[in-house]
């Protein structure tokens, strides 16, 4: 049996972190786990618009992802063929946006959690949820060494993105639902010049529901430029 936390977060990545970050940083005793390690990569989007800058900032992190050497993004474009809408990608005067590979933004928002005195165990598997009287209390898992682990908390926080063991732990209520709508391909392209904007390009093939569509950005990752295409149809 592990020592007792206030909060134990179930995940490490942007929404993990942050939160295990930002409880520590009150005086909470706070364990993240995450079944990877650091830094990795992931399939999501890179984009971070305005509010997460100001949020970086906020937190005293914007001058660490600014260090890295990702360039800001000064304007949104959007490219519809017979037209094109662009734009400042915020309302506020300088707003700002950057578009960090996860490999850089994961290591160094877990870095700063850690810094804050939240305790983050890397390559954790969480194997089961634990529940006492209708009440979660912990988590049971594997450690990156191979030994089971057991792990209790006041509170449990489910950051672990889609598929959540934790969400199906307590059967929530459906109640808004979609099937899925498109597909997405990512590739990262060295010697793709920046410029501070960021490009979607929209190809609509008929006027049916199949419309596909690209998506291209430029963004930095420490040492070259790269772009991201998504494909897919909607």
């Amino acid at each position: 049996m592990g020592k007792a936390f206030d909060v134990i977060v179930i995940g490490a990545r942007c929404a993990g972190s942050p939160t295990a970050m930002l409880l520590a940083r009150k005086g909470y005793r706070v364990l993240s786990v995450d079944r990877a390690s650091f830094p990795s990569d992931t399939v999501s989007t890179h984009l971070l618009h305005p509010r997460t800058v100001d949020a970086m900032a906020r937190w005293g992190l914007l001058d660490r992802l600014v260090a890295t050497g990702c360039p800001p993004i000064h304007t949104y474009s959007f490219d519809f063929g017979p037209f094109t809408i662009a734009g400042a990608p915020g309302v506020d005067k300088d707003a700002v946006a950057y578009c960090p590979r996860r490999t850089i933004l994961d290591k160094l928002l877990v870095d700063a959690a850690a810094e804050s005195g939240a305790e983050i165990s890397e390559g954790f598997v969480v194997e089961e949820i634990m529940i006492k009287d209708e009440r979660i209390v912990g988590i049971k898992g594997r450690s990156k060494h191979g030994g089971t682990v057991t792990e209790t908390a006041e509170v449990i926080v489910g950051a672990d993105g889609r598929h959540s063991m934790l969400s199906e732990a307590v059967h929530p209520e459906h109640y808004r639902e979609k099937p899925p709508l498109w597909a997405a391909y990512y590739s990262y392209w060295r010697g793709i010049p920046t410029d501070g904007r960021l490009e979607k390009v929209a190809l609509i093939k008929d006027a049916s529901v199949q419309c596909p569509f690209i998506v291209r950005f430029s963004a930095w990752n420490q040492t070259h430029p790269y772009s991201v295409k998504i494909t897919g149809d909607s």
